[in-house]
Order: C-alpha cells, then sequence, then structure tokens
C-alpha cells in the first residue's frame, strides 16, 4: 500500500511541475514557430492546380502540424494547425471552425528556449 501511495505521489508532483512550467502562446505564434524553425519538416502537393504545404515539428514530445494552402502570389493560407502535447488533449485550430481564431491563446509546454536555431 505503501508503495502505491509513493507512486501517487511521484506522479502527482511530476504533473504539478508540468503544469508550472507551461506557457502559453497564440496560433499564430505556433504557426510562425513551426515556419521557422530548422527541425520542421515541409512537404508540398498541387492538386487540380492548387498547391498546399504540409508542415511537422517534435519538440520534446510535442508535436506541431500544419497544413496551408498557398495563393497564386506565394501567399500561405494556414488551413489546420495542430498541437499534440505529450500527456495533454491537443489543442486544434481549423479555418473553417468558426468558434476559433489564429490570435486564440493555448497552453503548451516550454517552447520558447527551442525556437531560435542552433
Amino acid at each position: 500500500m505503501k508503495s502505491q501511495w509513493k507512486r501517487w505521489l511521484e506522479q502527482a508532483a511530476g504533473a504539478v511541475r508540468e503544469w508550472f512550467g507551461q506557457e502559453t502562446h497564440s496560433f499564430a505564434e505556433l504557426a510562425e514557430l513551426i515556419r521557422h524553425h530548422p527541425d520542421t519538416v515541409q512537404s508540398e502537393r498541387t492538386w487540380l492546380g492548387l498547391t498546399y504545404r504540409f508542415y511537422s515539428l517534435a519538440l520534446d514530445g510535442a508535436t506541431l502540424k500544419m497544413e496551408t494552402k498557398v495563393a497564386p502570389a506565394g501567399r500561405e493560407r494556414i488551413l489546420q494547425l495542430s498541437l499534440h502535447p505529450p500527456r495533454a488533449k491537443a489543442a486544434v485550430y481549423r479555418c473553417y471552425d468558426e468558434t476559433g481564431s489564429l490570435d486564440d491563446i493555448v497552453a503548451t509546454p516550454p517552447l520558447a528556449q527551442k525556437t531560435a536555431p542552433s
């Protein structure tokens, strides 16, 4: 019984440390991080004359994914952006969802120190 309590307390302490270590960012800030991070994997596809870009970035167990549509002038429109932190619920922005905005603030694992190229 003691070991169960000890394990539970260790898990609770870890969750509290993780919660206090969280940062907040807007979806627009996360999009810039994904676009400019040196570890981002990018692919591009063209279907029926429309070009789409797909981005993926993994940072310390958190995965960020973004899909964009490229306009003829080269400007990108964010269609979807998702943040999948470890042991937490995903945060998702979808352009067609009227309740969401790129300015919405979401809690993230610590990302600030990982934004600058090494």
